[in-house]
């Protein structure tokens, strides 16, 4: 019977992502279409729709509002609050978590309840935010004359040699940059998705997506090999000749991407170099290569800021 009790329940279960109610049967805010994980919240901080009195600031765009009689907040979305929290609540001198969040304060992830332009506190630079380039970036910062964010972490390691940037020397030695994505066919590093089949077969190589102005000014081939070189290593790929890579313009000149995926290593249905070699600290070789060993190349590369050769 317990068998019997647990499959009725079961049963009895609504798929909440697959609900399709008409915007015409519910309000405005749809919480019966589809399902907003966790508890089907559609808006965040939605306590601030309401004025500090819990009074909707306007009526046609209400989310929550407080509702004296019940004592509670209440509205068209799930309420963002402390759901018995009135209005008129003040915490008490030394009042620490939830407690010190007043009635009138909606952002309840902030230790004060506050909305914050800017973190008071907890990080070593800002308050305010300024723009560095990364830290092998082609370019040279083109608002301060600071290129790199002051307090950055810089791993120094033999096998963590960092490339020119800007205007340094030897910068135009790489002068392209690399992106790196995920593929539906693979999960994350591809440890699992490597060993099953059928989505190797989908995806059965470690490739570089170029754009096809790239391909010709590398003499690159679709479907050939080409060598991705870094100041750190040296790594190799198909080539994919795409138009989705489109050569963006930076500071007047033509700069190119290079897509690399990074599922690739040395085992499962279909092996290939590991993309993180050429850009993470102390990383070794996952496969032999097939073709060039990265060196007595006539064109080098960058990863951000990289390039590539054909082998």
């Amino acid at each position: 019977m317990r068998v019997l009790d647990l499959l009725r329940r079961l049963c009895r279960r609504v798929n909440q992502a697959a609900r399709r109610k008409p915007g015409s049967q519910q309000s405005w805010v749809a919480p019966e279409w589809g399902w907003a994980w966790p508890a089907n919240r559609r808006v965040l901080y939605n306590r601030a729709s309401a004025d500090p009195n819990g009074r909707p600031w306007n009526e046609r765009k209400a989310l929550v509002w407080w509702d004296g009689a019940q004592g509670r907040w209440v509205g068209h979305d799930v309420p963002d609050f402390i759901a018995d929290r009135a209005p008129s609540y003040r915490p008490p001198e030394g009042a620490t978590g939830t407690a010190a969040i007043s009635g009138i304060d909606p952002f309840i992830m902030q230790a004060d309840g506050k909305a914050w332009l800017f973190a008071p506190a907890g990080l070593v630079d800002g308050p305010l935010p300024a723009h560095y380039e990364p830290q092998e970036s082609p370019f040279p910062n083109a608002l301060y004359s600071q290129q790199h964010n002051p307090v950055r972490q810089l791993i120094r390691h033999p096998d963590n040699r960092y490339q020119p940037s800007g205007e340094e020397p030897g910068a135009e030695v790489f002068p392209y940059v690399t992106t790196t994505y995920r593929l539906t066919e693979h999960h994350t590093a591809g440890g699992m998705s490597r060993f099953l089949p059928y989505l190797s077969e989908l995806q059965p190589a470690f490739f570089c997506e170029v754009s096809p102005q790239l391909a010709v000014e590398r003499g690159l081939e679709h479907a050939e090999w080409a060598t991705i070189i870094t100041a750190r290593s040296a790594i190799e790929a198909r080539v994919l000749v795409t138009e989705r890579m489109r050569p963006l313009t930076v500071q007047g000149r033509t700069l190119h991407q290079v897509g690399l995926p990074w599922h690739w290593g040395s085992s499962g249905y279909t092996t290939g170099d590991c993309r993180q070699r050429a850009g993470s600290p102390g990383a070794r070789s996952e496969r032999p290569h097939s073709g060039g060993q990265g060196h007595g190349l006539r064109h080098p590369a960058r990863q951000a800021a990289t390039g590539c050769s054909p082998p």
